[in-house]
């Protein structure tokens, strides 16, 4: 399993590049995961025509993390190390927020106003034309 996070600020296109990048790696045959961060617990999956519910119809497992709940109904916190024991047997799994956890490549979508992630973050997507340059690196790096 190789694990690749997606970190930016809100509404910077992260569920977007997650989205493209779950339907082009299913694609591919590869299984693919999918862990979204929510820090203030507001987030639903199941919202009809919304992002998340988008990205879910293109991978295995689906998970969405908050401090009191992960959307698999597992009623209390989790860190992401926790979570990831469900996704052994994916190929990759996409890592949407966690941007403080150290020790996995970060893509990040927008600008960083955060020096101290600088020597983790791999790839640098300003906009949708990149997307096909962060496909390439989850392929060449998986």
């Amino acid at each position: 399993m190789r694990l690749f996070q997606i970190i930016g600020y809100h509404n910077s296109g992260k569920t977007t590049l997650a989205t493209y990048l779950a339907e082009e790696l299913k694609k591919r045959g590869l299984k693919v995961g999918y862990i979204k961060h929510d820090p203030k617990g507001k987030g639903v999956t199941d919202k009809k025509g919304s992002d998340t519910f988008r990205v879910k119809s293109f991978t295995e497992k689906t998970a969405l993390v908050s401090p009191s709940h992960l959307t698999m109904w597992f009623m209390k916190e989790f860190t992401l190390k926790d979570v990831l024991k469900f996704f052994e047997d994916c190929d990759v799994v996409l890592v949407e927020g966690f941007k403080s956890e150290k020790g996995f490549p970060k893509i990040l979508v927008g600008n960083l106003e955060n020096d101290a992630l600088k020597g983790e973050i791999v790839l640098t997507i300003k906009d949708k034309k990149d997307f096909p340059t962060a496909l390439e690196w989850i392929l060449e790096n998986s």
